[in-house]
């Protein structure tokens, strides 16, 4: 899991505000600096939960609550009130976001906490490194969206506070994985190369392709002729031998390489990589037709380019699976508050009062328009931030 350098990329007020009825429940009255208390009726420093010890209190998880939920949405789920009752990738709407955020604060907290046993706390370069990318942010959101910094904390449902929090963790990732590397914690070996290589993607192999046929009309091939294709590549599958190939038939040239970045149908390369070296596929179907694959070892050549090309980034890959493995190792404790925590609830009283402060935005916006002339057109603005996912 990688650990975004900046958190501020959370969810503005269009992403918010976007697909959701009216009907939400009157949320509580409380302290109206205390966003947290309004949106779920809990106050910002209630604990939710534990985290090999430290707290991890409504503050903070509510943001990436919010972030699980602007991600859900931009992936195409949650697009009106009724996406609630649904599933996403087979688990209860509600349960998958509450679980998502609750693992990103696993992540977050975990690298905290191995910081802190290794004595490592933020330098001066990152306290200034930190207060420059959030002097960015302010000038950012004042210049494209016409919101203050706190305007934009109130509707990540963050305090001040709690978002430097989030922020520093990333400097603090960042210095623990050089002290671990200094200690010699993260050198590769050829095995480890090798797994990483395997791992991303890297995969040779040589096919048959017997493929679909084109119609005089331009139409995609029919289920008949699908099925008869099919059955051709049976039969020459069942002919095959370890030295023997029928007359008429070939692996073709010297094999394809695939690379893990999508230059070849995912079929062929999902094939290969089932494949042990030598070993010959059943036939796979893509768009092209039927394929019989037999994978490849690489050449000394192409694999020794690939450990290069990988001992690099080592550190980085090193350094994610060591994330994982303290996630996995976690000791999470919740309480009975992060238990009752209603997801949908809270989101929907969040975009009301987004709702609420946009148009209380707009009515500042009209009086002043009607009181000054208006000003020069200024550069478009950039694309809406993306939110924050820490995987």
């Amino acid at each position: 899991m990688k650990l975004n350098r900046l958190v501020c990329a959370g969810v503005c007020g269009a992403v918010l505000l976007a697909g959701l009825s009216a009907c939400a429940p009157e949320a509580p009255q409380a302290d109206p600096d205390d966003i947290a208390y309004q949106a779920a009726g809990i106050s910002r420093d209630t604990g939710l939960f534990t985290v090999d010890g430290p707290e991890v209190t409504a503050d903070e998880y509510l943001f990436w609550l919010l972030q699980s939920v602007a991600a859900a949405k931009q992936s195409g789920y949650l697009t009106d009130d009724n996406a609630w009752e649904e599933e996403i990738n087979g688990t209860p709407t509600a349960e998958y976001l509450r679980e998502d955020a609750l693992n990103t604060s696993i992540l977050y907290t975990t690298v905290a906490n191995h910081a802190a046993a290794e004595g490592i706390t933020l330098s001066q370069e990152d306290e200034d490194a930190m207060d420059t990318e959030l002097e960015t942010l302010t000038q950012n959101l004042d210049t494209y969206y016409g919101m203050t910094y706190q305007e934009y904390l109130d509707q990540q449902c963050i305090s001040d506070a709690a978002f430097r929090k989030l922020n520093s963790v990333a400097y603090l990732a960042q210095d623990l994985q050089a002290a671990l590397e200094e200690r010699g914690e993260f050198e590769a070996g050829e095995a480890d190369l090798d797994a990483m290589i395997e791992e991303a993607g890297y995969t040779r192999a040589k096919h048959i392709l017997l493929a679909f046929p084109t119609n005089e009309d331009g139409s995609a091939a029919t289920d008949e002729q699908k099925a008869a294709v099919l059955e051709e590549a049976n039969q020459l599958l069942a002919q095959i031998g370890d030295l023997y190939m029928p007359e008429g038939y070939t692996f073709y040239g010297d094999g394809y390489l695939a690379d893990g970045t999508g230059a070849l149908v995912s079929e062929f390369v999902n094939a290969a990589k089932a494949l042990a070296v030598g070993e010959i596929s059943d036939p796979v179907e893509t768009s092209y037709g039927y394929h019989i694959l037999m994978r490849e070892d690489f050449t000394d050549e192409e694999r020794q380019q690939l450990r290069d090309s990988m001992a690099s980034i080592y550190p980085n890959y090193a350094m994610n699976q060591r994330n994982e493995e303290w996630i996995a190792e976690a000791v999470v404790e919740t309480t009975p508050a992060y238990e009752a925590l209603d997801p949908h609830a809270f989101y929907v009283n969040m975009a009301e009062m987004a709702q609420a402060w946009q148009a209380e935005k707009e009515d500042e916006q009209a009086a002043q328009a009607t009181a000054s002339p208006p000003a020069a057109p200024g550069p478009p603005p950039p694309e809406t931030p993306t939110p924050a996912t820490g995987n």
